[in-house]
């Protein structure tokens, strides 16, 4: 029996690429109709105990569908023959399984120990949440149009300005940019080949930015050719940066699954600007600067809604400490910022263990001493509730701390939030006061489930599920669909 790259090394690229995206779209219009998992059933083919045949089910996951583009690009090209059918798809997906089961890195979790396998499983489940739930898409959208666009931050003046990067790359404002890929989204939910649509759908008014040498200039942008899939150092998750590719026959550009186009939307300004940076050789600048804005930031939030007297920055001293603390009726809060993303080898189905390593000892073990010094300081007064802040996205930070029980398990009253927890928290407290400090009481409660319990799900139990922070002024995603929708009348 043929393994997975034997068997796909017959097939035409371009039709693998373009049938699983539309698999993609399909799973994806599902989940949202259906409220279903983010997953589809192929039928398989097999023979039990020899001579009894019969037809079972295979599962394919949104999230394996990059992979499987990424191996047919590598070991294979538009110029093999053979077609894909719904019953050679069930086969691929099958074959797919094995070849990911022992891919290098499978068998780590056979001496890992508790430890270890939280930690692997934080790595796993972090690409996996990302699918499962896209709300937090448009919460990562506002947040960083906000951030380049919507405020002004006192370090944003030492960043070139996000509107002449874009005028430079694409020849139009960041808001008009933000409306074709609004347009390149919804045909992407019709096809996976959007540039084959009709203009009409979309080109409705003289010199409109929607036309097609906008459309192609911007899917360009976030397209890989086969040659940079090939030479790619993180694998498949090239295609979370550019999630069409080029293809190497017929020139066509086709994307590899609406999911990540989806990401690479929310997150486009934040990357679009931090990778002028990296060409222009001034990386390590950006990540300076994005730090002091996440600062500077966060003032913002605690200005808007709690009282003056309930927070202040730390001053810095001869030991390092925390950034900044927040008292309340029955807890000072110390938090500790971090503006570093975890690197993306380290969120995939076979995580990076080592870069999760690095990460933790760059910033989470660091956070906890700077954090436990302040804490000496604040000692006695009240609880103290130690917080690692993070900007980035994560829904899974009850696994992150369950794999440093050295840190979480041992000392008291001590999270990682990210920063939507953060405004949800904030906006609690504005709106009432009461359940806010029921929350609080619940963060106390002792150390017995920190290694499964969150912030986030502390959140749920009390009702607090939406983030209503980015509404009304704040929500740019609404403002911008609503220029469309002009643009499109």
């Amino acid at each position: 029996m043929k393994d997975f790259i034997s068997y796909i090394k017959g097939f035409e690229t371009k039709n693998i690429i373009e049938y699983f995206g539309e698999v993609s779209i399909h799973i994806f219009k599902k989940q949202f109709k259906d409220d279903e998992t983010c997953s589809m059933k192929f039928p398989l083919e097999i023979c039990e105990f020899g001579f009894i045949h019969k037809i079972v089910p295979v599962m394919l996951t949104a999230w394996e569908i990059p992979d499987i583009a990424y191996n047919s690009i590598k070991y294979a090209n538009d110029y093999r023959k053979e077609q894909i059918t719904e019953e050679k798809v069930g086969r691929i997906v099958n074959l797919y399984r094995g070849y990911e089961n022992n891919k290098p890195g499978s068998d780590y979790l056979k001496n890992a120990n508790l430890q270890g396998v939280f930690k692997y499983l934080m790595g796993m489940t972090y690409e996996q949440f990302r699918y499962q739930k896209l709300s937090w898409c448009e919460q990562n959208f506002n947040r960083n149009y906000h951030f380049f666009l919507g405020i002004s931050l006192r370090e944003k003046e030492e960043i070139i300005d996000i509107n002449k990067i874009v005028e430079e790359k694409f020849g139009m404002s960041v808001d008009e940019l933000l409306e074709v890929e609004m347009i390149i989204l919804w045909l992407c939910s019709q096809h996976s080949t959007p540039l084959k649509a009709p203009e009409e759908w979309y080109n409705k008014k003289e010199d409109s930015v929607l036309n097609k040498e906008n459309l192609k200039r911007i899917i360009d942008y976030y397209s890989v050719t086969y040659n940079d899939v090939r030479k790619s150092e993180i694998g498949k998750q090239i295609f979370y940066s550019r999630p069409f590719v080029k293809t190497q026959k017929g020139g066509e550009y086709i994307l590899v699954s609406i999911y990540p186009l989806i990401m690479a939307f929310a997150d486009g300004l934040y990357w679009i600007i931090r990778d002028y940076y990296l060409e222009k050789g001034k990386g390590q600048k950006f990540v300076n600067i994005f730090g002091k804005m996440f600062e500077n930031y966060f003032e913002e939030l605690v200005q808007l809604y709690l009282p003056d007297n309930m927070w202040a920055r730390i001053p810095e001293g001869k030991k390092k400490s925390a950034d900044y603390y927040i008292e309340t009726e029955r807890a000072i809060f110390l938090f500790e910022l971090k503006s570093g993303l975890l690197r993306i080898t380290a969120k995939q189905q076979i995580p990076d263990v080592q870069q999760i390593d690095t990460f933790y000892d760059r910033n989470i073990r660091k956070a906890y001493e700077q954090l436990k010094s302040s804490a000496e300081e604040y000692a006695g007064k009240k609880p103290i509730i130690k917080i690692f802040l993070i900007y980035e996205f994560s829904n899974n930070t009850h696994l992150m701390m369950a794999s440093i029980p050295e840190i979480f398990d041992e000392n008291e009253n001590f999270y990682i939030m990210t920063i939507q927890e953060l405004e949800m928290l904030l906006v609690t407290y504005k709106k009432n006061s009461n359940k806010f400090n029921e929350i609080v009481g619940s963060l106390l409660e002792g150390k017995d489930e920190r290694g499964t319990n969150s912030i986030l799900n502390i959140l749920g139990n009390y009702q607090v599920i939406d983030n209503s922070h980015f509404v009304e002024d704040r929500d740019y995603f609404e403002k911008i669909l609503k220029k469309l929708e002009i643009e499109l009348d």
